[in-house]
């Protein structure tokens, strides 16, 4: 009898529930003790910028108003427009727990955990939509979390903006994937993946916005789009909007009214040399030339490919297609003429 009741409740919809809840805590707990051991945490220069931010924001709120578009505090108080070209509402993950947290490094941590369960989980519900295999999920799971791209950003260069980007992108998969079968939820998971990253990283929005073009004019010249996915993709694009609202009107105002000047424009290849060394160290340190998305998914990727081989159908083959072409097209194979 008693062995009945557990199992049932094993089977029970709840209960894998609360597993799937603990197993998204416990990797998103993993993702982030490591890098506050020691009570200290290594900046960047990309770091101390948005600690800055961080703390005008911080200040804002304390004192009871909303935060300036330019910022004082930090860039040597010459005042920068960061909050006006940078997006800061999902930084509040970051800011709420320092107004209830007087350890200003526990506060920077636990924003830090709710990146991470914010990644997991949506890379939880991009896996579970596209696998109905419970390992397969897991797998898709720890693999988006874990890889050292993911890590470079967090806690090498610190590249909040575009961790933040990195966090949001599987909800924009999914609701490509949602309007693809036809389901109007994808409207409401694309636009709520779109309109987060224009809360959080202009650039980001730029490349996902422009990633999902191609792949729009992939399926038009396929023959797969129809009207209702057209529809359905306008609809988002005007909930994206309507809720990027006040970030894209200060962007758009700022960059009207006055003469902007980016940092350090350009754009870097990779050497393929110095990548695949660090990818067999699994080396995560800040570099321009050596970006990599880690040994184990390496991997996978060579796997995948490989497979291409044995494997003539299945339309996996054109993403694993996908991420060759752009892995290969990344790199700078002729180094002495950049």
């Amino acid at each position: 009898m008693l062995a009945m009741r557990f199992k049932r409740i094993l089977t029970s919809t709840q209960f894998k529930a609360i597993v799937t809840t603990l197993i998204i805590l416990v990797l998103a707990f993993i993702s982030t003790y490591p890098a506050f051991t020691g009570h200290f945490f290594a900046l960047s220069n990309d770091g101390s910028i948005h600690l800055a931010r961080l703390e005008s924001l911080y200040q804002a709120f304390k004192a009871g108003r909303l935060p300036s578009l330019v910022n004082f505090i930090g860039f040597k108080n010459n005042g920068v427009a960061m909050n006006a070209m940078y997006p800061w509402l999902t930084m509040m993950i970051y800011v709420i727990p320092r107004l209830l947290i007087q350890s200003p490094m526990l506060a920077f941590a636990l924003g830090f955990f709710i990146m991470n369960i914010i990644t997991v989980t949506n890379s939880y519900l991009l896996a579970k939509y596209l696998s109905h295999n419970r390992l397969i999920t897991l797998l898709g799971m720890i693999t988006y979390q874990f890889n050292a791209y993911h890590f470079q950003l967090m806690y090498t260069r610190v590249a909040i903006g575009e961790a933040f980007g990195y966090a949001f992108l599987p909800l924009i998969i999914l609701g490509l994937f949602k309007i693809w079968n036809r389901e109007k939820s994808g409207i409401f998971w694309l636009s709520i993946g779109m309109s987060l990253v224009a809360n959080s990283h202009v650039l980001s929005l730029v490349i996902f916005t422009i990633f999902v073009g191609i792949l729009e004019i992939i399926r038009l010249f396929s023959r797969k789009i129809d009207l209702n996915e057209i529809k359905y993709l306008m609809l988002s694009v005007g909930l994206t909007i309507l809720m990027s609202l006040y970030s894209l009107l200060n962007v758009i105002d700022w960059m009207l009214h006055n003469k902007m000047v980016s940092p350090t424009p350009g754009l870097i290849g990779l050497d393929p040399n110095n990548e695949f060394s660090r990818i067999l160290s699994n080396d995560i340190t800040e570099s321009a030339t050596g970006a990599h998305m880690g040994i184990a998914i390496t991997f996978i990727l060579i796997y995948l490919l490989a497979q291409l081989l044995s494997k003539a159908t299945g339309s996996w083959r054109y993403w694993a297609i996908g991420a060759g072409s752009i892995f290969i097209l990344a790199q700078n194979w002729l180094p002495h003429l950049s």
